[in-house]
């Protein structure tokens, strides 16, 4: 179903104190189009990463994550959006993830197109054996829990499961 992913390259990090997570992680790549991809990943308390993509020509519109690029080159977009998650997960195996399938400016945020194929994937490229998986159809959420580092602390799924709530104003 899914292609190779597109080369990417690791733009730094930087820190921060008037966001509510620790770092800012920037990725980049090119489509087969010549345009510009920007992956956003905020890293919060606990290892948790969430992963933001948009394309670079969106950058300064408040809708950046519900537009689509009309491209029709999905799958290597998210393939590649996965390579850099297992990126994260290789320089911390202890890592989380969480995303949000933007709707798009036609849609409910319940249940998204994006959030739809994107839950699909993750069950692919991510092992139950090494994963919790849970989802809010409800929000179109998805975390990745890490079932090494969630063993490892009482409380863990409930303090990032509040943490999703508190920052991005929903429920799990």
């Amino acid at each position: 179903m899914f292609n190779t992913p597109y080369k990417f390259n690791y733009l730094g990090h930087t820190k921060t104190k008037t966001e509510p997570f620790n770092k800012l992680h920037k990725f980049a790549f090119k489509c087969r189009f010549n345009h510009r991809y920007i992956v956003r990943v905020e890293e919060y308390e606990n290892l948790v990463f969430v992963v933001k993509f948009y394309l670079k020509n969106h950058e300064n519109s408040d809708k950046k994550y519900q537009l689509l690029s009309g491209f029709n080159d999905v799958a290597r977009v998210i393939s590649t959006n996965i390579e850099i998650m297992f990126w994260l997960y290789q320089k911390n195996d202890l890592s989380l993830f969480g995303f949000i399938g933007a709707n798009s400016e036609d849609e409910e945020v319940a249940m998204s197109k994006r959030f739809k194929v994107y839950s699909k994937v993750m069950l692919r490229c991510f092992s139950p054996n090494k994963f919790f998986h849970r989802k809010s159809s409800t929000n179109s959420a998805y975390l990745l829990l890490n079932k090494k580092h969630i063993e490892t602390e009482e409380n863990l799924e409930e303090l990032i499961k509040e943490m999703f709530i508190k920052y991005y104003d929903m429920s799990l």
